[in-house]
């Protein structure tokens, strides 16, 4: 029986290890499987996996297996049951399974820890002690309430936060602001293990502050100034300044010099400045050793033993001064932590929130309550059954104890009683593949857990499964005997696994092809010639920070990628068919997204080869978000000049850059005032303003979400959208940068933050970051780091290793010892204690060892052929670590016995001295080559069936007519849009434009009605205050025009209790003459809704104001119109008014219901 069998077998818990491409998903997937053949029901098996992608691949095939099983022939079927050895005879049940899977209520059970808990407190929120209407916080909210939170912390200073509030002074005053900013960013991204370790710490011991010192030697709680004031005190002075006296007298450069030294440390005692530093180096080299220069030959024996004397106990004395400064600092930093998380917790409790951790623990707590966890366990569809757990080695000890209450009972009572009805645990993991320690996962932790369930098991009577899958399906023999020696070779091991005697050892089942594993020289910097000025007239700001031996590497890359894709180089297929490359074949994998990730990329599309880009894209980096980011600082600030020079430039307007020097050159006012008015009444400039006033006068009614939303799908005369404009300019991944953005202000939307200003602040501090899903099958080379590769495979990766560093600079600076202890060490290495130092040593150990565990991924994801290349960095930084990886595979080159070929002088190696003798070197033996497919040339796309007669429909409804969506506020003359009158120079209102005083009073008509009436006055002025373009006569004017409306007792019933400001409403109002739907959508300025009727206000601050809505702007006219329809629909039984309130006068002008009608079959006729 193979190892796979035994540990899919049902009847038994198991507990496997398995090498990479050992078929770990394959094993789980047929325990399931035959779980349900042998009667387990399939809401009683769970499945846990780490993340969401691996729980839809495992249910996508288990979903395959059991459907090919429903139409297999009876030999085929007796064959696959055979292959996982059951037994081939009922073949009914077999073909049952899919439609028992598929009819299970909710689902099978295959999900990730975070999943099954949401799940788990959803069914049981009271038990919980939750809210049943709960939400589970995403990274972007649950950084936006921390971020609330530590502003919060910065401006605490109420009597009751008196001790957090000087801890915090403190520690910004040791810290600086960077430092300081760091501790909150450290409070940010680790607060759940902070959390964690501080209650450990007050658990462990009543006076924890106490225990903070005693961890670190000290008998007290103390100072650093009292120790050297007390050690200052018990020396014996007079004494001190006979020894410096004849040291000094003493002939002998070093005597005097000592002398010298002792006599300014004795005269700064005196002054009452004595200093440890200094009388620390009358004795002692900055290494740390007794110096020789202390003394020469001439003094006298009593002074070289009373030197001697002295010098012992300065170590001791500043080693306890570094710890109570350690443990002073680390008290101020645990009060200050402790009252963030308090903030951070209750902001969540205050919006109905759990962050991840919070599902795990709320769980935890559920299922750790004894009888609770029981009756929790048996509400669940009635109890689990069967348990089976992915990727063990990376599941943190939180998510075992999980584990361990949910499979309690499976080894007492009912789980003993027979085979028939056997409860049982499965994990699969590999402890070589334990690469997220940075998300709590332990290696060890899955050892532990291991060890807990056999021994339970056996306790019970039961005989547990503990095989090893050491037989890879994945790779090529070559490959994991390179593996094997990078390993054992070196004694590398131990980084590996937790038995340092492990032996690492990988067997291929695929022994009829060849692998390859090549190793390129390093690509070398170059020092760039000194620019002078004779050479350039401007020279960029960071020409001289930049090593060209990266961007000299990815060409490389790129020509040897398309010239194996051109010349056809054979790889194989899973069932060993040989084949062409193409360019979905490469997978490319860095340590991390720097300068080599981008250079690659850019690369392979300069070289033509197809490019998937990158797996993550930070939004706030992107081009493309920069630039919708300026269009909405425009809007709010049309004298931005910056953001309006952006906007120019961007897809949103296309300009050029001497388009740009033209309008902006030479200009004495705002670049907008410029631009508005240029002479040119068509071209690219008109074009820019007509939609710079669009977009003007369409920010002032929409969410930022409709904004951006009608800005993207924007067409201009071509007929092209922006979003079309972006994606020509900027590429395909431009796309998903595109719809982040809309979502993100979507998600500020669901969090309050509703208007342009407000979704800005979400976009400058809180830009999300981008997940993009590079899965296997695609046409396009994959980059990306070793972590997200985790579970994919290529036939040729490509491994390129830059200069890796760790400073000291980058340390945390809360410091987690193994024992859960936590120090804050603010003056980085050179304030370290003995144990500190320790703390530090093991924390780069276990660094060390997971940076060899991420090595092993990298070289285990290839398939076929394994290409190892570099570029070697400038002089390591002083203060730093260097981690060798290619030095590591270099030295396992020199074990193995390998063979060289010539380096072919292409982009790194072609301007280097040693360039005629660079070489490859082999192991294995290169592929042949095919007659290549048209790889570089994008495939052609085949619709399926479904997508081409949804085509065909939307065809037939073009025939009977389209919807035409406008905006209600546009529904004035037809070309509006591409016809913009010029603007007055009356309506400048002293270089005022002509939208900004009534952006600005609708801002204040939206603000103003929720504050209490006696501070309105206060928050118009703050407001208007901040708006920097306004002169005093201009913000007591609007200040002025709208509280004259709210204190007007005619208007009461508009900003009443029954009214609702900025009212967004669409729909369709009916059809035009010519069919098509009118679709119209908008935002009321203020709703007025009671039990006979319903009042539309908008408000309009044009002056002077009409007497009557007759004379207003037909545009007005139109748009009330279409919002009456609107609300006609939605409230049939009430009667609709709509009025426009000025702010000129002030005055209300009523439309009446003649007038209304007319206007809206003007409408419909349009």
């Amino acid at each position: 029986m193979s190892a796979q069998n035994i540990a899919a077998d049902p009847k038994a818990s198991a507990f496997l290890t398995a090498n990479a491409g050992s078929g770990k998903t394959s094993t789980l997937v047929n325990r399931v499987t035959r779980l349900l053949l042998n009667g387990a029901k399939p809401e009683r098996i769970l499945c846990v996996t780490y993340t969401k992608a691996a729980a839809a691949e495992m249910q996508e095939r288990l979903f395959d297996q059991l459907g090919q099983w429903a139409i297999r022939s009876d030999d085929e079927l007796r064959a696959d049951l055979e292959r996982i050895d059951e037994s081939p005879h009922d073949l009914a049940r077999a073909r049952a399974l899919f439609a028992r899977a598929l009819e299970t209520p909710g689902g099978l059970k295959i999900q990730t820890i975070h999943g099954f808990c949401e799940k788990l407190l959803r069914r049981f929120p009271l038990e919980a002690g939750l809210s049943p209407a709960f939400q589970v916080l995403d990274d972007l909210i649950g950084g936006e309430l921390a971020a609330r939170a530590s502003a919060e912390l910065l401006t605490l200073e109420a009597a009751e936060f008196r001790a957090t509030t000087e801890a915090r002074d403190r520690l910004i005053r040791k810290l600086k602001v960077s430092g300081f900013e760091r501790l909150l960013s450290q409070f940010i991204h680790q607060h759940d293990d902070l959390k964690a370790a501080f209650e450990a710490l007050m658990a462990r011991q009543k006076n924890w502050m106490l225990g903070i010192f005693q961890s670190l030697e000290l008998d007290e709680l103390t100072s650093p100034e009292e120790i050297i004031a007390d050690y200052e005190n018990s020396l014996y002075w007079p004494g001190i300044e006979g020894l410096a006296r004849s040291m000094a007298t003493t002939e002998g450069a070093y005597n005097q010099k000592t002398g010298a030294k002792l006599l300014a440390v004795i005269e700064a005692h005196n002054a009452g400045r004595f200093d440890i530093h200094d009388w620390y180096k009358c004795f002692y080299t900055d290494k740390g050793t007794f110096s020789s220069h202390t003394y020469s030959g001439k003094a006298s024996e009593a002074d070289r033993q009373e030197l001697h004397r002295l010098a012992e106990g300065v170590p001791a004395v500043m080693n306890q001064a570094r710890a109570a400064e350690i443990a002073g600092n680390t008290l101020d930093a645990l009060l200050l932590f402790h009252a963030f998380s308090n903030i951070y917790q209750k902001r969540k409790t205050d919006e109905g929130a759990l962050d991840f951790q919070d599902l795990i623990n709320k769980a935890k707590d559920l299922l750790s309550r004894g009888d609770m966890a029981s009756w929790v366990l048996f509400k669940l569809d009635g109890g689990l059954e069967h348990i089976l757990v992915d990727e063990a080695q990376d599941t943190s000890e939180d998510q075992w104890v999980i584990v361990k209450s949910l499979a309690e009972d499976f080894f007492s009572g009912r789980g003993q009683v027979s085979d028939a009805q056997l409860r049982t645990v499965f994990a699969v993991g590999d402890e070589k593949q334990s690469i997220y320690g940075f998300q709590g996962a332990r290696p060890d932790k899955f050892s532990e857990a291991r060890q807990y369930f056999i021994g339970r098991a056996v306790a019970a009577g039961q005989s547990p499964r503990v095989p090893e899958l050491i037989l890879s399906y994945r790779t090529l023999p070559e490959i994991l005997g390179f593996v094997d020696a990078v390993y054992n070779a070196q004694d590398l091991s131990h980084a590996l696994t937790l038995d340092y005697n492990h032996v690492i050892t990988h067997e291929a089942f695929r022994l009829k092809e060849k692998g390859l594993v090549e190793l390129w020289p390093q690509a070398q910097p170059i020092d760039a010639p000194e620019v002078t000025a004779d050479d350039v007239d401007i020279a960029p700001v960071d020409a001289g920070a930049r090593d060209p031996a990266a961007k000299r590497l990815a060409r490389q890359l790129a020509a040897t990628i398309r010239s194996e894709i051109e010349n056809g180089r054979v790889v194989f297929s899973k069932a060993g068919e040989p084949r062409p490359l193409h360019a979905g074949d490469v997978l490319i994998l860095v340590r991390k997204r720097d300068a080599l990730f981008e250079h690659i990329i850019r690369e392979l599309k300069m070289a033509g080869v197809p490019v998937s880009g990158a797996d993550r894209l930070k939004l706030g980096d992107h081009i493309a978000f920069q630039d919708l980011r300026a269009l909405m600082r425009f809007c709010l600030q049309p004298n931005d000049n910056l953001s309006l020079a952006c906007v120019l430039r961007s897809p949103l307007c296309d300009l050029g850059e001497d388009d740009l020097y033209a309008l902006a050159q030479g200009r004495e006012g705002a670049l907008w005032g410029r631009l508005r008015d240029h002479p040119e009444t068509e071209g690219r400039f008109a074009e820019a303003r007509a939609f710079l006033y669009w977009a003007l006068a369409t920010a002032r009614d929409l969410t930022a979400f409709d904004f951006l939303a009608r800005v993207l799908n924007r067409r201009d005369g071509e007929g092209r959208s922006i979003k079309q404009r972006f994606l020509t300019r900027l590429g395909d991944e431009c796309e998903d940068v595109l719809e982040e953005t809309q979502a993100l202000a979507l998600k500020g939307e669901g969090i309050g933050l509703n208007g342009l200003s407000a979704c800005l602040d979400l976009f400058e501090f809180r830009a999300a970051q981008i997940k993009r899903e590079q899965e296997e099958g695609g046409r396009s080379v994959r980059v990306m780091t070793v972590h997200g590769s985790k579970g994919l495979e290529a036939p040729w990766v490509i491994l390129p290793i830059g200069p890796q560093h760790t400073s000291a600079s980058k340390d945390d600076l809360l410091l987690r010892g193994d024992d859960g202890s936590l120090y804050l060490c603010a003056n980085g290495r050179k304030g370290d204690t003995a144990g500190i130092a320790d703390i530090r040593a093991g924390k780069a150990l276990k660094d060390e060892q997971e940076g060899l565990r991420l090595l092993y991924v990298a070289l285990t994801r290839a398939r076929d052929r394994l290409t190892l290349c570099g570029y070697a960095g400038k002089k390591t930084p002083k203060g730093v670590a260097f981690d060798p990886w290619y030095d590591l595979l270099c030295n396992a080159f020199d074990k193995l016995a390998h063979s060289v070929e010539a380096m072919p002088l292409k982009a790194p190696f072609d301007d280097l001295e040693q360039a005629q003798t660079a070489v490859i070197r082999l192991y294995g033996q290169r592929s042949a080559t095919l007659a290549a497919e048209a790889a570089i040339a994008p495939p052609e796309v085949i619709l399926p069936d479904f997508v081409t007669r949804i085509f065909a429909q939307a065809d037939i409804d073009a025939e009977r007519g389209r919807e035409r969506w406008a905006a209600i506020s546009q529904m004035g003359d037809e070309d509006r849009e591409d016809k913009e009158r010029a603007p007055s120079p009356l309506e400048s209102q002293n270089g005022l434009g002509r939208y900004r005083r009534g952006n600005l009073i609708h801002k204040l008509f939206e603000i103003l009605p929720d504050i209490v009436p006696e501070k309105r006055g206060d928050v118009a002025a703050r407001y208007l205050d901040r708006q920097p373009d306004l002169n005093a006569s201009q913000r007591r004017e609007m200040a002025g025009a709208v509280m004259t409306v709210l204190t007007d007792p005619r208007f009461a019933e508009a900003f009443g209790p029954d009214s609702r400001p900025e009212v967004a409403l669409a729909g369709s109002i009916g059809r035009s003459a010519r069919g098509d739907a009118i679709m119209l959508s908008g935002r009321i300025d203020r709703l007025v809704v009671t039990p006979e009727r319903v009042v539309i206000i908008d408000y309009k601050s044009n002056r002077p104001a009409p007497n009557r809505a007759e004379d207003a702007a037909i545009a007005y006219q139109r748009q009330m119109a279409g919002y009456v329809a609107l609300l006609r629909q939605i409230y049939p039984q009430k009667t609709v008014e709509a009025a426009l309130l000025w702010t000129d006068g002030p005055k209300l002008t009523p439309l009446s219901e003649a007038l209304v009608n007319l206007r809206l079959d003007e409408i419909l006729v349009r």
